[in-house]
Parts: structure tokens; sequence; C-alpha cells
């Protein structure tokens, strides 16, 4: 596996299987930990101002030694001192309304932007939160995309809002790049790409690009800003294009990196299905500036670390928690049989894989069931 930020070549793990998995979990680097430390949050402007009017004094009453006159003197006092009165009312009305203005800007200037979920306001991002605010502010971004920067398959399309309800989802974090998220793919995409047509899943993936420094052309952002625009584009083609890209004879090496050309990234899109004239704007870059405020923020993501409090690429969660793909490789006899472990942990008998209504036991909100 790798982990985010390296800006040197990765050692290939060790080819044994036990072995070349135990060696998958790097330390997160101290830059990704301390970009996860949550931003302050301003404290709103006092707005309430303390004014105190006092009545205009228009002169003291002439005295009189006549008590006939004081009637009259009492009479003249009473409209003085209700006009008063109300002058301070409207005072004090307006500077309510000036108050309860400036309250509700301060309040509204604090809030996630308007393409925030109601989940997001309520509960905040779960990785930095100046990351996830320069997230929100990309103005060109996949509408199909979620807050987090996550792009959601189902049988029913791309988007949060079209997920099986009663299915599993299992959220992956890859770098085209990275050697490890290969080695994952190669073994269980097939599966997922069943189980997504069959619903019996939702996958969720992350594009990330901070191999990028790996390549001299920025490899990395170009197949994420490639897969965006599929997903945007032709979803139905996303988790085979998403596979493609891995495969053994396209992937480049992370340690000697020879150039993959926009031409020939297009030529593997259209292989599994995507339009042409879809594969030949991946060169515009359309959602590069997307894709770098995603990988930003993905990265400090605590719910997206290990027990170890590290990041890493593949990263697979299921039903929100990460998934120990070193244990569960190891359970079964290695990494070549992740997928097996994977239908396990999802609690979906093998012979039912791709098959319409027999769904995993876990549903939507269980854990992972434990891999024997």
């Amino acid at each position: 596996m790798t982990k985010p930020l390296e800006q040197n070549s990765h050692e290939e793990p060790d080819r044994t299987t036990a072995d070349a998995v135990n060696a998958t979990k790097p330390t997160v680097s101290a830059t990704s930990a301390d970009a996860a430390k949550p931003a302050d949050t301003a404290e709103p402007a006092e707005g309430r101002i303390a004014t105190e009017e006092k009545p205009v004094e228009t002169g003291q009453p002439q005295e009189s030694g006549s008590e006939e006159s004081a009637p009259v003197q009492s009479s003249r006092r009473v409209p003085l001192i209700l006009v008063a009165v109300a002058l301070v009312l409207v005072l004090a009305a307006g500077i309510y309304m000036l108050w309860a203005d400036h309250s509700t800007d301060n309040q509204s200037a604090q809030k996630p932007s308007s393409g925030a979920s109601t989940a997001q306001v309520s509960q905040g991002p779960s990785g930095d939160a100046k990351a996830y605010r320069a997230l929100q502010e990309v103005t060109v971004k996949p509408s199909v995309a979620d807050d987090q920067g996550g792009l959601t398959v189902s049988a029913k399309g791309v988007g949060s809002k079209k997920k099986v309800a009663d299915a599993p989802t299992i959220e992956i974090f890859m770098d085209p790049m990275c050697p490890w998220c290969g080695k994952v793919g190669r073994v269980i995409d097939p599966q997922l790409q069943r189980m997504i047509s069959a619903g019996q899943i939702n996958v969720t993936y992350n594009f990330l690009n901070f191999l990028d420094s790996a390549s001299s052309d920025q490899y990395s952002s170009r197949v994420d800003n490639a897969l965006a625009m599929v997903a945007q584009e032709d979803p139905d083609h996303l988790p085979a294009f998403a596979a493609a890209v891995f495969a053994a004879d396209f992937q480049p090496n992370e340690s000697s990196y020879q150039a993959v050309s926009d031409a020939r990234l297009a030529d593997k899109a259209v292989g599994v299905g995507v339009p042409r004239a879809l594969a030949d704007r991946f060169a515009q870059g359309t959602y590069r500036p997307w894709v770098d405020k995603v990988n930003a923020y993905a990265i400090t993501r605590k719910d997206a670390k290990d027990a170890k409090g590290e990041f890493s690429t593949p990263t697979i969660m299921i039903n929100g928690r990460v998934w120990d793909l070193t244990a569960a490789a190891k359970s079964q006899g290695g990494l070549e049989h992740l997928d097996r472990a994977l239908l396990k942990a999802l609690g979906l008998k093998s012979q039912d894989v791709g098959h319409q209504g027999k769904m995993p036991s876990i549903g939507a909100q269980g854990k992972a069931l434990a891999v024997k």
C-alpha cells in the first residue's frame, strides 16, 4: 500500500504473500497528520449594542404660586413624555433590527456552502475543516459527486441519492499510480462489477492524485479527471473504466514511470465502451482543480484511517468502517484470495454473486463480518 505525500518512489513489498500483505501499511506522513487538525471556528461578532436613551428635556415648567396653574403644567408634561417614550421605543427597535441582521450575517458566514448536505452541516466533515471548505468552493465539479468528493455507483446509476437502500456500501480510496491499488483491484474488481449490476452493493470511489510526484506528466490527476468525466457523462461505464486503468498491461510502474499519453488513456476508455467523443475531451482537464481538492481533503479523513491512525492506499471501508485488508488477505491464504474474503465480510455466498435479490447479510448498516 502507499501512503500519501511521499515524494520519492516506494519500495516494492516482498513477493511472498503473507509478508507482502503485511508490508502494505506505511506510517502516515507528518504533513497529513498535521492537516487533519480541525481549523479554528471564528467566534460570532458581538451584535447586541447596549445603548440607553433618555428623553431630551425641553426646559423646566415655570413655577407659580397659583394652585389653579398646576393642572395646566401637568397636562403639558404628559404629551412631552409620551413623545419621548415613543422616540426611545422607535430607536430601540431600530437598534434591535440592526443587531438581528448583523447576527444573521455572522451565522451565515460560518455555515458550509450551499453544496453541503444536511448531514455534513449538522455533523461536520470527518477531515480537515479548511480542506473541506476548499472542496465545497470549487466551482467546476461533477454534480454526481458527494460533498466529500466520492463518486457512488449502484445499479441505479451514479450519485449518493441513487444508492440501493438495503445494500452495503463499499468505499474505496485509490491512486491510479499506486501499485497495491492495482494488485487489490485486479482481484476484487470483477466481483464488484457483478455485484453492482445485480444491485447487491453500492461502491463509492475516491480517486486521489498524491502520486503525481511519481510521474513526469501528472498521470494520477489526468486519470482521475477522466474517471470523473465518465462518472458525470457516461456513468454506466465508470466501474469498468475504473478497473481498466489498473490492468496489469496498462498501469504504469511507480518506480520507473513511462509516460502515458492522453490519446492512450482515451483509447483505454473507448475499449470499455466510453464514447469516443467523450474520451477525446479528457485532455481538457475539466475537473483537475476539483481532483486536487478531493485529494487534499481525503487524506485527512479520520474515518478512513486504520487502527494505528494511518492513511494509505488502497483503503476499503465497508458501511463506513475501515476494513483490514491485511488481516482479510491473510485469513484466506494471500492477496490473490481477497475477493473471497470480501464476500465473507459482506455475508454473501460466492454462488449468489451477480444474482438479483440475493443480498449480503450485513445490509446497509451492519459491520463487516469476521473473516476466518
